[in-house]
């Protein structure tokens, strides 16, 4: 078996993760405070201090590095809310403490990085058709996580029926306008998106 070769005690496999790692909170942290429209190819290059050559073996050209960041961001968000949710449901679990649990999970994600916030809701809004169709993707796949986890509120009798599909589509783009209206708002603050968010739910779509 070959074996991988070194560099200053490094495999290859290691460098390209590391440099795609770069590249990716450049994209972080520029994408995140100057905004995608403003920010190069060469100042991603620049901020990550790499070059166009090593950009372009990672990624195929700036959408990609966006999209790249955004799929990460969405699925971690969408694995804490999950895992906040399964952690909630006991034997003598209540609807709100399943519905406190999974909101908050999801607002505090975002609330810890303000810059994937920006990224997530304002950014990759209208990059391109290709990324709204994207985005449109995410949005089912949030809508059947939701509904997944309806089904085993159900199962284990916190939920008395199923829920609507449109409904957790209408309820998606709401967290959407909300979470962007709380950036903008110096007034307002995690605890109202989560109390707008909860009431959505409880007397909304869960009726």
């Amino acid at each position: 078996m070959t074996e991988p070769r070194l560099y200053r005690g490094r495999s290859m496999q290691d460098r390209r993760r590391d440099r795609r790692r770069r590249f990716l909170d450049s994209a972080i942290e520029l994408f995140g405070t100057q905004g995608y429209a403003v920010t190069s190819v060469a100042a991603v290059c620049r901020h990550a201090v790499l070059s166009s050559r090593q950009f372009y073996e990672e990624f195929n050209d700036r959408e990609h590095l966006l999209r790249t960041v955004y799929d990460q961001t969405e699925d971690a968000a969408s694995a804490a809310v999950v895992a906040a949710v399964q952690a909630a449901f006991t034997d003598d679990s209540s609807l709100d403490a399943v519905l406190d649990a999974g909101v908050g999970a999801f607002i505090d994600y975002f609330s810890a990085d303000p810059r994937l916030t920006r990224i997530c809701f304002i950014e990759a809004v209208g990059v391109s058709p290709e990324f709204e169709e994207h985005r449109a993707t995410r949005r089912s796949q949030w809508g059947e996580s939701l509904a997944a986890i309806a089904d085993t509120g159900i199962e284990r009798g916190v939920l008395s029926g199923g829920v609507d599909a449109l409904l957790w589509t209408g309820f998606i783009g709401a967290v959407n306008a909300v979470i962007v209206e709380q950036m903008n708002s110096p007034d307002l603050t995690a605890e109202d998106t989560l109390r707008v968010m909860r009431a959505m739910l409880r007397r909304g779509v869960l009726g």
